[in-house]
């Protein structure tokens, strides 16, 4: 799990190196090794995808319900839509199942707190312990993990009916709202997901949410790069688009 050498981004709005590629997995089975970046870049967070279209089965999933501990297992209750529980369920077992064998410990024993805006974190647990952080839309869920630095990640599903223009203005860095502008009309819609995609990855990797946006316009209108933060592509299969950043250590 070392870091190897650093791979300049042509700014801090643009991905950098190639979109990397994570590893498919589902929880409930062993937990493959981590491979942190590639040959040609090795500071990437190592990446675990799980597809619930290609799921192990229901019985399987019934089973890692008992990781969840009893705030978990509330916030699924409050979820109203089945697919949101499901989702729920599988990252936080899958989270458990991960980290426990990381850490050598029972996964259902862990235990999160969480940061002003969310982001959780190991609780009691400060040695050895990675960064890492979970994004989930239609049947995809999708972790990072980063042994030093803090980590974002961002999955978004493609929606035909999604008003995207007018989030793109209020949303997006002017640097990046003009970029889409210049596009063909027919790439735009899938160029703004993949900017939201970053742009989510690189506010969860700070731990600030959207409350941080117009930080991270401002750092964009002044062309002030932040020093430590990088933003990768995640290849994604067909109709989803995903991203995801580190920020500088702590």
């Amino acid at each position: 799990m070392g870091i190897l050498r650093r791979e300049r981004r042509e700014n801090a709005e643009r991905p950098s190196g190639e979109a990397l590629s994570p590893m498919t997995w589902w929880p409930g089975q062993p937990v493959p090794p981590l491979a942190w970046g590639t040959p040609k870049d090795q500071e990437a967070p190592a990446l675990l995808l799980l597809d619930r279209r290609a799921a192990a089965g229901a019985e399987t999933t019934r089973a890692l319900v008992a990781l969840l501990d009893h705030g978990e297992q509330e916030r699924v209750q409050r979820l109203r839509r089945p697919e949101d529980q499901d989702r729920y369920r599988l990252g936080r077992a899958a989270l458990r199942q991960v980290l426990g064998a990381w850490l050598d410990r029972d996964p259902a024993a862990l235990r999160f707190r969480y940061g002003p805006h969310g982001k959780p974190a190991l609780d009691g647990v400060v040695d050895a312990a990675p960064h890492f952080n979970v994004a989930h839309s239609g049947d995809l869920i999708l972790l990072a993990f980063h042994a030093t630095c803090p980590v974002g990640v961002d999955v978004e599903r493609h929606r035909p009916d999604l008003a995207w223009e007018p989030l793109a203005r209020r949303v997006l860095p002017s640097v990046e709202y003009q970029f889409l502008e210049q596009l063909p009309p027919g790439q735009r819609r899938d160029a703004f997901l993949a900017a939201w995609c970053r742009l989510e990855a690189r506010l969860k990797a700070r731990g600030e949410g959207l409350a941080g946006l117009a930080r991270l316009q401002a750092e964009a209108h002044s062309g002030q790069e932040p020093a430590g933060e990088r933003t990768w592509e995640v290849a994604m299969p067909a109709g989803y688009r995903a991203a995801a950043a580190v920020a500088a250590s702590a």
